[in-house]
């Protein structure tokens, strides 16, 4: 059954990197009610040495193609935990949120907690453990998948996201705690969504200015993928993109006009 889940898997990234031309590995993310962790995990607090935030994590799946497992003891960034629901503390500590936040993030606290209203947040120990690996090698049915590309990638994934189901994709953006977008609102609301990094992902995860993150709840996989089939084939849209321009007649400086009568280019 194991090698059937990443059979599955591996195509479908093979057919994300061939029709979007991805930098980076697709990242498949587990969540599990369990502290089990799949056999090749790495634990960043056992592996690295000490825990990191959970887009460093990201980064290293998507650059490096490690596997890696966190339970709470990996995680290093604070908001995590109460986004994760990892520790009941995190939850009585997530009353001062808005307090830690600003004026970081907003001029005060009671803005930079009507931001937190628009976050979502797991409910506090429903999992014990996020598993995150490349798509490819998954020995999950992953519950998110996250592609990092540039603006046209991820028109492209819009693109194949809602031909087989229509309707339109929607997301909201707070300029931080991009792991809710990325991992938790997929999960939750079921939903595909467009990310713009915040700053912790470029600050730690290494996130370029150029990209931007995808996310789709695991569901969505066979459809996406065969809706950028579909449309790369009728010639919808394509990745790099075909531009009008290069099959157009040139236009030339008239100091060229002259040869090029003469060579019959020009009557």
């Amino acid at each position: 059954m194991e090698e059937k889940k990443q059979a599955g898997c591996a195509e479908a990234a093979e057919g994300l990197r061939r029709l979007l031309l991805l930098n980076s590995f697709p990242v498949a993310v587990s969540f599990s009610a369990e502290e089990e962790l799949p056999e090749k995990a790495r634990r960043p607090s056992s592996s690295l040495g000490h825990p990191v935030a959970i887009c460093q994590g990201t980064a290293m799946v998507r650059s490096m193609g490690w596997t890696l497992g966190f339970l709470k003891e990996d995680h290093a960034c604070p908001p995590s935990f109460l986004i994760f629901g990892l520790d009941e503390k995190a939850k009585e500590a997530g009353a001062n949120l808005g307090e830690t936040l600003s004026p970081l993030f907003g001029a005060s606290r009671e803005l930079c907690e009507s931001t937190n209203e628009h976050m979502i947040m797991l409910p506090v120990g429903k999992y014990k453990s996020i598993t995150l690996a490349p798509l490819e090698k998954a020995p999950f049915d992953p519950d998110v998948v996250l592609v990092y590309g540039n603006p046209a990638q991820v028109s492209r994934l819009v693109q194949g996201a809602v031909y087989h189901r229509g309707g339109a994709v929607t997301s909201s953006f707070t300029g931080r705690n991009s792991c809710v977008s990325e991992m938790v609102a997929p999960l939750v609301k079921g939903e595909c969504q467009v990310i713009v990094p915040g700053s912790g992902e470029r600050v730690f995860a290494h996130v370029q200015d150029t990209e931007m993150c995808f996310s789709f709840p695991g569901s969505w996989l066979e459809d996406i993928v065969s809706g950028l089939e579909t449309t790369h084939r009728l010639g919808a849209m394509r990745y790099p993109t075909p531009f009008q321009g290069m099959r157009g007649a040139p236009q030339f400086p008239k100091t060229y006009h002259s040869m090029m009568k003469e060579l019959g280019l020009l009557e």
